[in-house]
């Protein structure tokens, strides 16, 4: 009977958070908790049910002595929700704090229930987080944010280079953005940008993108883009901005997330 107890709280924090939700109420309201929504191909109410459903049926497991059947199923449970909290951790800087919750839940169950299995668990749950955090998956940030110019580049790139020092003469003020950062090329590829050096010209609601080296310093030799302010802060909700682009797909060196080098011409 004691070994009901956990998989009991479990399941009724787990229910109690589905109600919550059908009412419009969560019990975490972080943006943790909304990546983690947005990352799954259905409502995450289903995930409730699923849970819900695993802590019932250990709790069922539980009443009826199945100490092996209970000890394997709190483990596979164990290396599931390591899955969603590692994809979470990946993609984005605040987990889940209900997810947590959950899987604090689960370790203590199967700690409790076998600690030689629970010692075995470990290693694949570390490994899935090992196999998460050295994946090249775009995380949940804005890379333009404030008003200003932005550059897209390479450091072995040598229109990239070139670009760089034009700017620098002019004393035109912008922000470099690493081709190799994966939001960074992930943002370029998104628009069907294949090469670098991008410029990104950010004014209020309008964004214009002007893609290779000779487009870049035709555009600001003669229109040097205002200094940086610092007044601007946009809201995370407002509508999204449609760039306007201008692109000579013939120049450039090939956007990748490596250091890159091509000839210039």
């Amino acid at each position: 009977m004691k070994k009901a107890i956990l998989p009991i709280m479990l399941f009724i924090y787990i229910v109690t958070d589905t109600i919550l939700k059908q009412k419009g109420v969560e019990l975490c309201s972080s943006t943790g908790c909304e990546m983690a929504g947005q990352l799954l191909k259905f409502d995450s109410l289903y995930l409730n049910y699923l849970g819900a459903f695993g802590a019932l049926v250990l709790t069922i497991l539980a009443l009826l002595k199945a100490d092996r059947l209970f000890t394997w199923l709190a483990a596979t449970m164990v290396i599931f929700e390591s899955l969603l909290i590692a994809s979470q951790l990946n993609i984005n800087p605040e987990v889940c704090k209900f997810c947590l919750g959950v899987y604090a839940f689960l370790w203590l169950i199967l700690i409790t229930a076998n600690k030689r299995v629970a010692l075995y668990t470990t290693a694949p749950a570390v490994a899935v987080f090992v196999a998460f955090s050295i994946l090249a998956i775009p995380k949940n940030k804005s890379i333009v944010t404030k008003d200003g110019l932005y550059l897209i580049a390479s450091k072995t790139c040598p229109h990239c280079i070139k670009t760089r020092k034009f700017l620098d003469k002019e004393g035109i003020k912008y922000k470099v953005l690493p081709s190799t950062d994966i939001n960074n090329f992930y943002f370029a590829k998104s628009l069907n940008i294949t090469k670098i050096p991008i410029a990104i010209d950010k004014k209020g609601d309008k964004i214009e993108i002007t893609v290779g080296d000779r487009e870049i310093i035709k555009k600001y030799s003669n229109n040097k883009p205002k200094k940086e302010t610092q007044t601007e802060n946009l809201s995370t909700q407002q509508e999204p901005l449609t760039p306007k682009i201008n692109y000579n797909s013939d120049e450039g060196c090939q956007l990748s997330i490596q250091e890159v080098s091509c000839d210039s011409k």
